[in-house]
C-alpha cells in the first residue's frame, strides 16, 4: 500500500511539474506573442518620437497646438472628463488598474486617454493597422505607458483624436464647430469640443446632453463654479452651419 501511496505521489508531482513547465512556456509565447510577434511599434520606436508634434500623421494640413499652448480649462475638461487621475495615478497601465479595481472589490476606472492614444499609436505599423486582439490592446497600451511621458500622452490626445465634421484635433474642432481660436472659447464650448472626442458622430444634429455631462464632470472636479455650470447649461449650442457654397453660417441646434 504504502509503494503504492509513493508511485502515485511521484506520478502527481511529475504531472505537476510537467504542467507547470507547459504554463512558463505558453506565457513566455504569450509575452513574445503580444510584446513582439505582432509587428507593433516597439518601446525604442514610440521613446524616440519628438517630444511635441504630429505622433500618427504625416498630414501637414492639420494644426497640431503644443500642450503648452492648449488653454488649461480645455487640458483639465479633457482629464476629467475622460480620466480624472490620469496625472495622479501611479500607474496608467490598464493591466495594473484591472488587477488593482479586483483586489479592491471594484470596477476598474476609465482609461479613455490611454485607449484613445494607444490606438491612435497603432498606425505606425502596416501590421498595427490590423484589428489586434483586446489582450493585445492591453499589451501595446502598457508599452505606451511605459514609454512616453504624460503630458506627451495627453497633447496626441488633443491633438489627434477625431472630432466630427473632419477635425483631427481641439484646434480644427474649434474652427468647424464655433469659428474660434481656443483661447475664444466659453465654458459651454470647451465641454462641447471635449464631448466630441468621445462622440464625434453625428456631425449634423447635436443636442446638448453629451456638452451638459462634462460641464457636470467640470464642476465636480472644481473647474468651474455652480453659477458658472448653471449659465454655461443654460446657453443655446451655437455651432457653425457648413452649406454648399462653403459660407459658415451660425445655426442654433
Amino acid at each position: 500500500m504504502r509503494k503504492a501511496l509513493i508511485i502515485i505521489g511521484k506520478s502527481v508531482l511529475a504531472l505537476l511539474s510537467v504542467s507547470g513547465v507547459a504554463l512558463l512556456a505558453f506565457e513566455g509565447w504569450l509575452v513574445w506573442h503580444y510584446e513582439y510577434g505582432l509587428g507593433l511599434p516597439s518601446e525604442d520606436r514610440l521613446a524616440a518620437m519628438s517630444s511635441t508634434g504630429p505622433a500618427c500623421t504625416t498630414d501637414v494640413g492639420r494644426t497640431y497646438v503644443p500642450l503648452a499652448e492648449v488653454p488649461p480649462l480645455l487640458r483639465k475638461a479633457a482629464i476629467a472628463s475622460e480620466q480624472l487621475d490620469f496625472y495622479e495615478a501611479w500607474s496608467l497601465n490598464p493591466i495594473v488598474e484591472i488587477a488593482l479595481a479586483t483586489g479592491a472589490g471594484r470596477r476598474p476606472r476609465a482609461g479613455g486617454i490611454t485607449q484613445s492614444v494607444g490606438r491612435c499609436l497603432l498606425s505606425l505599423s502596416p501590421e498595427g493597422r490590423q484589428q489586434i486582439d483586446p489582450i493585445g490592446s492591453l499589451f501595446f497600451m502598457q508599452r505606451v505607458t511605459r514609454s512616453l511621458s504624460r503630458d506627451r500622452i495627453l497633447e496626441i490626445y488633443l491633438n489627434e483624436s477625431y472630432f466630427g465634421r473632419g477635425a483631427y484635433g481641439v484646434a480644427a474642432g474649434a474652427e468647424v464647430y464655433f469659428g474660434k481660436r481656443l483661447a475664444e472659447l466659453d465654458i459651454d464650448e470647451v465641454a462641447f469640443i471635449t464631448a466630441r472626442a468621445r462622440q464625434p458622430y453625428p456631425s449634423r444634429n447635436f443636442d446638448t446632453r453629451s456638452r451638459d455631462f462634462v460641464i457636470d464632470r467640470m464642476l465636480t472636479a472644481g473647474l468651474i463654479s455652480e453659477a458658472e455650470a448653471a449659465s454655461s447649461k443654460s446657453r443655446p449650442l451655437l455651432l457653425n452651419d457648413k452649406p454648399p457654397s462653403g459660407q459658415n453660417t451660425p445655426v442654433e441646434q
